[in-house]
């Protein structure tokens, strides 16, 4: 039986130029290609969750435009139930820049995103207590984020947060959550510490001691380094593909190792098989990438 995922979050439009390099403060440059991919982090685990098997619930906005019909109808082609998702407004947008060497920098629109408000997360409650996890990102309304928290906790629903972009976070809110998944400069402004290496685990030390979980800290190229609640820690190295788009590329691992998790795999497996998936993402253009179906988890671990 496939595990039930309610992924909360946003849904954008992604507005790609292909450029020679990644453009400076008052310079001008000739884009060389231009793209039009689906996005939005909460769009882009909730379809790589949905393309691994997993049964996905999706919570947000879109506007009443042309991209919300089609961003609809992107998340309906993976079985993503879209009957919570409210249509108003403007849908959100990222322009992003894709440098020759595969960086990226992104300027985002949030547009619907912002109309989520703990209201529609309340009239979705029923999805959140029935679902094996909730997923969630930091780009719709803290607000929302906090409601949707809170009816997972009592629910005994698993909370798997993915804490970009950085923001500010409680301690109410941190001691509720499974796993945390944060990457070096969202690591460093949750637990006050200057992101080093060599304190990793002071780091995530401070983030248990708030009462998460599993923290499982994302580092590029590098692979990640988790630390849990009961002392277990360890560096985990990723697979070195040759990127074409790292755009999305936390996005698949975060809803590959929700997957994986769902799957009761130990957890460095689960991290080694989400470190699997986000490199093949980054072979591929654009952030929701078609996901072949040799990637599924129960296919992928026979």
């Amino acid at each position: 039986m496939s595990k039930k995922i309610v992924v909360i979050g946003s849904i954008n439009m992604d507005l790609v130029y292909e450029v020679p390099e990644i453009v400076k403060e008052g310079q001008t440059i000739q884009t060389t290609d231009h793209h039009l991919f689906f996005g939005g982090k909460g769009a882009n685990q909730a379809m790589t969750a949905a393309q691994l098997g997993a049964e996905v619930a999706f919570i947000g906005s879109v506007g009443e435009d042309g991209y919300g019909q089609q961003a609809i109808f992107n998340l309906e082609s993976q079985h993503v139930d879209t009957s919570y998702i409210h249509h108003q407004g403007l849908t959100g947008q990222a322009i992003i820049q894709l440098s020759h060497t595969a960086e990226n920098a992104i300027l985002l629109y949030p547009g619907a995103n912002f109309n989520v408000t703990p209201a529609h997360i309340e009239a979705a409650r029923d999805v959140i207590e029935q679902s094996d996890m909730l997923l969630l990102q930091l780009e719709i309304p803290l607000p929302a984020i906090e409601r949707a928290i809170e009816i997972a906790y009592a629910s005994n629903t698993q909370i798997f947060l993915n804490p970009a972009p950085s923001q500010p976070l409680s301690d109410d809110l941190l001691m509720k959550l499974d796993y945390l998944t944060p990457n070096c400069t969202e690591l460093e402004n949750l637990s006050g510490i200057p992101f080093d290496e060599h304190n990793l685990e002071e780091a995530c030390e401070i983030l248990i001691n708030k009462g998460v979980n599993c923290v499982i800290v994302t580092l590029g190229k590098k692979g990640s380094y988790y630390f849990t609640r009961d002392g277990q820690q360890g560096y985990l190295s990723s697979n070195r593909m040759k990127p074409v788009d790292t755009t999305g590329a936390g996005d698949a691992f975060s809803g590959a190792l929700a997957v994986a998790l769902l799957h009761d795999s130990e957890l460095e497996e689960a991290i080694h098989y989400a470190s699997d998936v986000a490199g093949y993402v980054v072979t591929q253009k654009g952030a929701q990438p078609e996901i072949p179906l040799s990637y599924r988890y129960v296919k992928y671990h026979v």
